[in-house]
């Protein structure tokens, strides 16, 4: 065992979560006669959140601090006579070090997660894209203790006899008693989404609920129904409506409770007055806090629900439980936090490569800026690490934006932050064009990238990631433009000043913290402290390019693109040059081995030493 790396990043880690005063909540929560802890796409974030910038430090719980605080949450439940249950959505692997960082990284980060016991938990769509990663959670499905529910996928495997087999890769379905003697009957379904590897099917819902399994399922009543969905509650891709009509035909007033994910969004609806659907959001940033009453002997009213979307850091978790320093960490938390503190040492994720000079954000300056991730990306990183050793020649290089996931903070930056800001393997490939040509590449990619990039039905990964963001953003823009037109201050650009009084443990009345606001479509408030939002910056180009060199318009040069975007640089130079009929095999490998998850530690190795 690595015990200084450890001991490194422990001491980091505390002293990071310790040394910022953060906001508490002001408003108890409703406690009725059903509760539930929802999670979705965490992603890899069992960390948690340790960066400085705001509004990181609300989000600096760590998965260890989750489960203390589900395990008093729990205890609650307990002594108030009411059920708890803990649910999760899917979407654990891509994003973070802990599940990015080596073949077999997300398979124990899984075991770590496993660690606390979900009542219910679905899968998403990061672990169906390799059919490698979607075996694995098939084969160790018994650490879930049955609680792995996947209504509507198979996979194919080999059997004992040497045929292969198509079977359900978790559970169809759940039917359990909770604590208070309640009958509960669960499904656990995914979005039908058509980029899985080979060797798995999806069925979509309304396929699904005319499955004789299915209907035998929802024969009996229970006392209410869940389900667990990755997918969102409303809008594209949302598909629980016909699994919840299905059920509504046969039990017209048992209450149903939905939860979701995929979008990272934070929402709330009701598809009638006997049920609501919560969407907590993303990257162990959100817990969410559900609960509602059971019918009572007037079998026509309403249930009395509520939710509250609680910043996953600490002091929410203790102000909740109304523990302190000395009670709130439980064994299970501390031994899970232990777990990932080892597995971030043997995956060598935590030492630092460099001390990064400023912010970068995705979102909060326009492309161009100095302190814009992207504009960072194509003017400094890929010009700098992106070199062929074969080829000396003038060149550019022509990046995909959507490749970058995440802002790059200020300070301490490791190989986790690296991934966290990009953890997808793209390679590079080139082509010789004539500069006059290559000038105008991005331009019509990004033209034509608004409609083709984003079809409404995707088909690869790329496609289903980038329609992500694109739902996610415009809950980002909205948020922003709301505060704004409400007579907000704009601190797009004092926002530097900002943070310098918010470094060092201040928090002033006027104006709140920064973190989400959130807008949804359930009655009373939902989110647990109040916020500004986060300034967004909109219309963000979909590619990039490095600096164009200073030649003539004849010269023949090499024009690099990302293999990730292979498909819409060929489109782009047809579009410009028809006779040319560029095609795949045309393009010949650029810096082969050279992947674009490795490029900024390799820069911060070289140029952010300063500090270190």
């Amino acid at each position: 065992m690595r015990y200084i790396p450890l001991l490194s990043l422990i001491s980091s880690t505390l002293a990071a979560h310790n040394t910022i005063e953060l906001p508490k909540p002001t408003r108890e929560l409703e406690w009725k006669d059903v509760n539930f802890l929802s999670t979705s796409d965490v992603h890899g974030w069992l960390l948690g959140h340790q960066h400085a910038t705001w509004p990181e430090p609300n989000y600096s719980g760590d998965f260890g601090s989750l489960a203390s605080f589900a395990t008093h949450m729990r205890r609650i439940a307990s002594d108030k006579g009411v059920d708890l249950l803990l649910v999760d959505a899917g979407d654990h692997h891509d994003g973070s070090g802990l599940v990015s960082s080596s073949a077999d990284a997300s398979s124990k980060a899984e075991d770590i997660f496993s660690m606390l016991p979900y009542d219910i938990i679905t899968i998403g769509n990061h672990e169906l894209y390799h059919y490698e990663d979607a075996l694995e959670e098939y084969r160790n499905r018994g650490r879930w203790n049955g609680r792995y529910v996947t209504s509507n996928v198979n996979i194919t495997i080999k059997a004992e006899d040497g045929t292969f087999q198509s079977v359900p890769l978790g559970e169809r379905f759940l039917k359990f008693e909770t604590e208070q003697g309640r009958k509960v009957t669960a499904f656990g379904v995914i979005f039908d989404f058509k980029a899985h590897a080979r060797g798995i099917s999806i069925q979509g819902t309304s396929k699904l609920i005319k499955e004789a399994w299915f209907l035998d399922a929802i024969k009996d009543k229970p006392d209410y129904f869940v389900l667990a969905g990755h997918m969102p509650a409303r809008g594209e891709t949302g598909e629980f409506l016909p699994m919840f009509d299905a059920i509504r035909q046969v039990h017209p007033k048992v209450p149903i409770y939905v939860f979701g994910g995929h979008t990272h969004v934070r929402d709330c609806v009701q598809y009638d007055d006997r049920s609501i659907a919560v969407v907590p959001g993303r990257y162990l940033e959100t817990v969410a806090f559900t609960s509602s009453s059971l019918p009572s002997t007037d079998e026509n009213a309403p249930l009395d629900v509520s939710r509250r979307y609680i910043d996953g850091n600490p002091v929410s978790y203790k102000w909740h439980t109304k523990t302190s320093d000395d009670d709130f960490e439980l064994p299970i938390g501390q031994n899970i936090s232990l777990a990932l503190l080892r597995l971030s040492a043997a995956l060598n994720i935590s030492t630092p490569l460099g001390i990064a000079p400023h912010d970068y954000f995705l979102n909060r300056h326009p492309y161009g800026h100095p302190r814009s991730i992207l504009t960072a990306f194509s003017d400094k990183v890929l010009p700098y690490t992106i070199q062929d050793k074969e080829r000396n020649g003038t060149r550019v290089i022509i990046g995909n934006a959507g490749s970058l996931r995440f802002d790059l903070f200020q300070g301490r930056f490791d190989r986790n932050d690296e991934l966290t800001v990009s953890p997808f393997t793209s390679a590079f490939l080139y082509v010789r064009l004539a500069a006059g040509l290559a000038r105008n590449i991005t331009e019509q990619m990004n033209r034509s990238g608004a409609s083709k990039f984003i079809p409404s039905q995707p088909t690869t990964k790329l496609e289903e990631e980038d329609r992500v963001r694109r739902i996610f953003d415009d809950y980002m823009a909205e948020q922003w433009e709301d505060y704004l037109i409400q007579g907000g201050n704009d601190h797009l650009y004092d926002q530097e000043s900002n943070q310098m009084v918010l470094e060092h443990g201040k928090i002033p009345k006027k104006p709140r913290t920064m973190g989400f606001v959130t807008k949804d479509r359930c009655p009373g408030k939902g989110d647990d402290i109040e916020h500004y939002p986060v300034p967004f910056v909109g219309n963000q180009p979909d590619f990039i390019e490095t600096p164009f060199p200073d030649v003539d318009d004849e010269e023949i040069i090499d024009v690099v693109s990302m293999d990730f975007a292979l498909d819409d640089f060929l489109a782009a130079v047809n579009v410009l040059d028809p006779t040319i009929g560029l095609k795949e095999k045309h393009m010949k490998p650029y810096a082969e081995g050279l992947e674009i998850n490795v490029v900024f530690g390799m820069y911060a190795k070289e140029m952010w030493q300063k500090g270190l």
